[in-house]
């Protein structure tokens, strides 16, 4: 069973319709073991998309856009390497939802703007600007 829950000063409460009719399954009394984790962020994944386009149509480097959103993504830091018998292969990490929880996606968010900012030479706050109707 898997439910959306809400942490308030009540306790953890059912999110959804669906997940009180979940709950309402589990037996008064009963012991029960749950595993708590931060569902992914899709308007954040989104942004961060529109992060990486925002680069790649102001990028000096002529790619195509898969291609630089996994440069950026490696040069951010988030990579996985190996040694090949013709010298080191760099591959970027999945950013897929079953990947990367969300406190980890918003660092690689965080570190990939770094990396944007440095190259096409624009502030935080005007990448910021451009990408507010992502939030």
């Amino acid at each position: 069973m898997k439910i959306a829950l809400q942490n308030t000063i009540h306790g953890l409460i059912p999110l959804y319709p669906s997940d009180w009719d979940e709950r309402k399954k589990l037996k008064l009394g009963e012991v029960y073991e749950a595993e708590i984790t931060r569902p992914r962020n899709y308007p954040f994944l989104k942004k961060f998309f529109a992060l990486i386009n925002l680069g790649h149509q102001n990028s000096q480097l002529n790619m195509p856009f898969e291609t630089y959103r996994h440069y950026v993504v490696i040069k951010a830091g988030y990579f996985n390497s190996y040694q090949t018998d013709k010298g080191v292969y760099y591959e970027a990490q999945s950013i897929a939802f079953s990947s990367m929880d969300q406190e980890t996606f918003e660092e690689v968010y965080s570190r990939v703007l770094d990396v944007i900012i440095a190259e096409i030479g624009i502030t935080s706050e005007e990448i910021e600007k451009a990408l507010m109707d992502f939030a």
